[in-house]
């Protein structure tokens, strides 16, 4: 069943008022245009409890403030590589002692959901290609040329073994000495100064 709007603090106090008068549920309900349920519920809580205020909600009480809410909402924004366990330590240096599912839920409400980065393939078509004529503009070079090359990345992609050789080879290819090496490719931006 749907929430219905709550009546305003006058129009319940209006209610009691009109049954001390002496009105039935009936007549107070066709006088202010509300259900006899409602002006039934009304009365009984104001004899129980003595009060037409809103009553506390039954659950839980909230874990987290809402300072600590500001702060951790805040830290995934800048950052949101940041950890659930990150997030549970800091709130524990604040004194407050919390689970990763807290974290998680007070995020969601938030509006925070987690989610895996994308994986991004290394290469490319393009890549391959820029790789591939590279490699053949300078199949011939010398190897003491190489040690005069500045890589713009030295991050390595293994193909096979570890790494044994800078130059790279097309597989099942020989050097020029005539052994067979394993060989490894660098993943580099196709920029190198020589010199």
């Amino acid at each position: 069943m749907a929430k219905t709007k709550e009546l305003s603090k006058d129009t319940r106090n209006k209610i009691v008022d009109l049954h001390q008068a002496g009105k039935t549920e009936s007549a107070i309900g066709k006088q202010l245009g509300v259900k006899k349920s409602t002006v039934g519920a009304i009365i009984r809580k104001w004899k129980t409890y003595k009060t037409t205020d809103n009553l506390p909600r039954s659950g839980a009480p909230r874990k987290i403030s809402p300072r600590g809410v500001k702060m951790i909402t805040r830290k995934v924004s800048k950052n949101p590589r940041t950890t659930r366990g990150d997030l549970v330590n800091d709130l524990q240096r604040a004194g407050t002692k919390v689970t990763k599912a807290t974290i998680s839920n007070t995020l969601r409400r938030k509006g925070l959901k987690s989610c895996s980065a994308r994986r991004v393939p290394l290469l490319k078509p393009v890549h391959v290609r820029a790789r591939l004529k590279f490699a053949r503009e300078h199949w011939d070079d010398p190897e003491e040329d190489w040690e005069n090359v500045i890589w713009s990345d030295e991050t390595k992609i293994e193909l096979f073994d570890s790494l044994h050789a800078k130059l790279k080879k097309a597989r099942g290819l020989k050097f020029r000495d005539g052994t067979k090496r394993s060989v490894s490719r660098y993943k580099w931006q196709d920029l190198c100064e020589t010199f």
